[in-house]
């Protein structure tokens, strides 16, 4: 049995409904996070509430709840699902507008809705994915973390009918990320990766992997990177908050294709893997 909350009142999540007036559900008039917790204990919860934010005040939707609020009501979910693994899914929407119509009615409430999503341990995924080139069909504003998503989920159902697993989208001759996470290359042993002026979203675990290798020693370049540099990447892989690092072996549509991930790519995963155990918090939340 799963429990999810619907503006902070938690029920068992197949007894909670939403209204179908709701505009995220109409217009997907809403963002969201995904947030990692391990053992009931949120990881880097302070960021992601931080780009929570960012992406409400992008689409101009003012939150009539605290971030204290908010915060605890994760914990909660995270606790009561009692999961070893879980991302803890958190949307908010602009709220509930019985007429139909794109310019947003004022004083609407916004709808909170959070819920848990079993997973399995970060650190086991280490055998490293498939992925397929495609031009990138998204929306110009990817900083903003909206429900919006049609875009990616066509790229995921494209990839997954190739026998792939994900996508590594390009725009106009220059690397971005994929559907559902950020790219990494080593080139000459320097650490590159798509600098915020590419349409990509600025992930969580995209600057905590930056930040550790940077602390050892590896050069990281952010940058705008051609699509054909990917063909003399040494090794490639992709980030996600519920998947950490993740290994690249064939990209589609290039000349990179390796059978095992990489020495650098493994070295830093093990070390993203330590870091995020020490970052744990100290207590469970009660």
């Amino acid at each position: 049995m799963s429990f999810s909350s619907l503006n902070f009142e938690i029920k068992e999540s197949q007894k909670l409904f939403i209204s179908p007036f709701d505009r995220g559900f109409i217009f997907g008039d809403a963002v969201y996070e995904m947030i990692l917790c391990i053992h009931g204990r949120c990881i880097f919860l302070e960021d992601h509430l931080a780009r929570l934010k960012k992406s409400l005040a992008s689409i101009k939707l003012t939150p009539n709840f605290k971030e204290k609020n908010l915060a605890d009501g994760i914990n909660r979910i995270a606790k009561i699902n009692d999961e070893s693994f879980q991302a803890i899914y958190v949307q908010v929407s602009r709220g509930v507008q019985l007429i139909r119509n794109h310019l947003p009615e004022e004083n609407l409430s916004p709808t909170v809705f959070i819920t848990s999503i079993k997973i399995n341990d970060p650190s086991d995924q280490q055998k490293g994915i498939s992925t397929l080139l495609k031009e990138d069909e998204r929306w110009l504003k990817t900083d903003i973390k909206s429900t919006s998503l049609l875009a990616n989920v066509l790229s995921k159902i494209e990839a997954d009918s190739e026998g792939h697993d994900e996508v590594i989208l390009h725009k106009d001759g220059f690397l971005n990320e994929g559907a559902v996470s950020n790219l990494f290359l080593f080139i000459n042993d320097d650490l590159h990766t798509p600098s915020l002026d590419a349409n990509i979203l600025p992930g969580v675990t995209r600057a905590k992997l930056i930040n550790l290798a940077e602390a050892n020693n590896i050069n990281v370049i952010q940058r705008i990177i051609h699509l054909s540099e990917i063909d003399n990447a040494q090794e490639v892989f992709m980030s996600s908050t519920t998947k950490g690092v993740i290994p690249v072996l064939r990209i589609i549509g290039s000349k990179f294709d390796t059978d095992k991930p990489g020495d650098l790519t493994s070295r830093l995963r093990e070390i993203s893997v330590s870091y995020t155990h020490l970052t744990l918090p100290t207590k469970r939340i009660v």
